[in-house]
């Protein structure tokens, strides 16, 4: 298997069609399957995948109802991944999956691909959110010293052999913040990173389950303790 591709989902049954059908338009010679890890999502999204993906051979829908959150979704389709390289992106077209192959055409000179908001080419739709994240990810950038400019961007491709040499218990917990640690890790392991432009929409259906504000103070005490304390 080539590609695997993890889509973890909450309440995102408006979405998950139409992202899905236009990942398989991307594919033509390449053996890939699409992971979705849904966390038990009140608006039906398991059982909505269920109908429309039950003669889909390539395509596995995961229902967590434990321990539930993001990273740990994205830890459980991973888990149950099989591709030489692995794509994690977001499931509201916040991402878009066109950079694909993008990543796919530079898998053989770099271990981790990431798309950033914050290089020359990559912007996000939503300006007030863009301009504040960016100062927030400067910030993120000097605690961390990783020398990434997008630390909280989410959509990225691994390879496989690269990601398991990492520690899993230290990176995937939490929310968002799993990316920064996922960066970090991967930086002291020696892996050659690069940052891909990327245009970040605003999400297609549906609200953001997430408090910008609160994450902000969140982030900031797990960036602190990764950098300054011992792991």
């Amino acid at each position: 298997m080539d590609l695997s591709i993890i889509l973890p989902t909450y309440n995102e049954r408006d979405n998950i069609l139409k992202l899905v059908n236009n990942i398989e338009d991307l594919f033509t010679n390449l053996s890939y399957e699409i992971i979705i890890v849904d966390d038990n999502s009140p608006d039906g999204t398991y059982k909505f995948c269920e109908q429309n993906f039950k003669n889909k051979e390539n395509i596995k829908i995961i229902l967590r109802l434990n321990n539930r959150g993001l990273a740990y979704s994205i830890r459980e389709g991973i888990e149950n991944s099989s591709g030489h390289s692995i794509v994690v992106m977001d499931t509201d077209f916040t991402h878009d999956p066109m950079l694909i192959n993008k990543m796919i055409s530079l898998v053989t000179k770099y271990e981790i691909i990431s798309g950033s908001r914050y290089i020359d080419g990559g912007s996000m739709e939503n300006q007030l959110h863009g301009k504040l994240s960016y100062y927030y990810n400067m910030l993120l950038k000097f605690i961390l010293s990783t020398k990434i400019n997008d630390n909280l961007g989410g959509f990225f491709l691994i390879k496989r052999d690269f990601l398991y040499k990492l520690e899993f218990d230290k990176i995937f917990y939490g929310y968002g913040e799993y990316f920064f640690r996922l960066l970090y890790f991967g930086r002291k392991a020696n892996g050659k990173i690069i940052e891909i432009p990327a245009l970040y929409k605003q999400r297609l259906y549906g609200k953001s389950k997430s408090n910008f504000f609160a994450m902000l103070f969140k982030y900031f005490f797990a960036a602190v303790k990764l950098r300054f304390i011992k792991n």
